[in-house]
């Protein structure tokens, strides 16, 4: 279980980053992952994005007892490992790191890959967005369309953010919203949405 006093930090946008160590090419890149879908996501669409890869390398962690890595047929705990080791020093949440190497004939031995994949990790982290993670909620809101726009405007200075909007005879909408932005749409239009969700924490 996470703490909620603690202020935790998660990768949110990064730049692809290539290093080249003895002919073999290593691209890092870090994402902002809530699940383990989202990591079966982003790892799928790297083996679809980079054809002729000789391993793809990763490793994220969502909670304290919740992470995993993986060295994908490179010598055990020479790859996956520097990697996660990289996101827990830095005390990362709910982020994951991709390695990608391309084998250029040349064996680095089991030191080599080590600083290999850490100095990618480091380097992506390096070209990454880090944010601190706060408490939202999701909430369904049913509306006319005069409410809704009204809705929009109270909390177009908050921190929230807009998922899906339906504009049939009433508007639906899903809506990330913040403790305060919450807070706000309750005192004025209690009756106008529900909450489907809470304590997600997003990079806000």
């Amino acid at each position: 279980m996470l703490k909620r006093e603690l202020k935790l930090k998660a990768i949110t946008e990064s730049k692809k980053i290539i290093i080249v160590e003895k002919n073999s090419t290593f691209i890092g890149r870090g994402f902002f992952v809530k699940d383990k879908n989202d990591v079966e996501k982003f790892i799928s669409s790297l083996r679809n994005e980079e054809k002729g890869y000789t391993h793809i390398v990763y490793a994220y962690r969502l909670t304290s007892n919740e992470f995993y890595y993986t060295d994908d047929r490179e010598p055990k705990n020479c790859a996956g490992l520097p990697v996660y080791n990289v996101i827990e020093k830095n005390e990362l949440f709910f982020s994951l790191i991709t390695v990608i190497r391309f084998f250029g004939g040349i064996k680095l031995g089991a030191s080599g890959l080590v600083r290999a994949y850490s100095k990618c990790a480091i380097e992506t982290l390096k070209n990454s967005i880090i944010k601190e993670l706060e408490n939202f909620y999701l909430l369904e809101i049913s509306a006319d369309y005069n409410e809704y726009n009204k809705i929009l405007h109270l909390i177009e200075r908050t921190k929230h953010k807009i998922l899906f909007e339906d504009f049939k005879e009433k508007v639906k909408a899903k809506i990330y919203v913040n403790d305060e932005t919450l807070s706000k749409i309750e005192k004025i239009y209690p009756d106008s949405f529900e909450i489907l969700d809470k304590d997600i924490l997003l990079p806000y």
